[in-house]
């Protein structure tokens, strides 16, 4: 008799019907999620992980400044690139054909919705990178304002040569800023113009 149920028992949990095997256990279960390769989340600790093909793996500082600096893959499309797409990820932060397919769809919505979307898109960049030039053009005059105020010069010999200068120091400094400033307000009034033009409202600061 023992031999039956020593059969029995064998046959039931190759069937997956053994008592042990059915049996529920009470208390807390953990619910387990079902990931794609590629997908990333972060845990209770702050710890951001990415789901790999069969394991997950950690995601460390590291690894984020190692994949921002890589220009050999898109980080949109995920291509590999060329040296001409890897000069629009430096630009823009992703490849040519992302661009052009970026810019397509945004015509194709101006289009159908007879607003100028993609103009505006346009004139936003151009705007930004008019004030980023400003900014770098600041920092050049001051550096004008600083070679042209400078009254001695250290020689290769270790002498030094003492300059007159034909105006006082806060003339030439004032007569530089007020250069600067007309070139600025010149810039930004066209930029603002060419901002009316596609229902840009005014957020340049002069």
């Amino acid at each position: 008799m023992s031999k039956l149920n020593n059969v029995k028992a064998v046959n039931q949990m190759i069937r997956g019907e053994h008592r042990t095997q059915t049996r529920k256990s009470k208390g807390y279960e953990k619910k387990s999620i079902e990931r794609q390769i590629g997908d990333s989340w972060v845990d209770k600790s702050g710890q951001k992980w990415i789901q790999k093909n069969g394991y997950k793996a950690k995601v460390g500082k590291f690894n984020e400044l190692r994949k921002s600096m890589d220009l050999s893959i898109c980080p949109v499309c995920e291509k590999k690139t060329t040296d001409f797409d890897k000069k629009f990820i430096t630009m823009e932060g992703h490849c040519h054909d992302c661009v052009v397919k970026q810019e397509t769809l945004m015509k194709c919505e101006g289009y159908t919705s007879k607003k100028p979307i993609y103009e505006q898109w346009e004139r936003s960049k151009i705007r930004k990178n008019a004030e980023s030039f400003l900014e770098d053009a600041a920092k050049d005059v001051e550096m004008l304002k600083a070679k042209f105020t400078k009254s001695e010069y250290v020689n290769s010999d270790g002498t030094i040569d003492k300059w007159k200068i034909p105006e006082s120091v806060e003339s030439i400094e004032q007569g530089i800023d007020k250069q600067f400033d007309k070139f600025k307000e010149k810039l930004l009034n066209k930029l603002e113009q060419g901002d009316e033009n596609v229902g840009i409202k005014s957020t340049t600061s002069k």
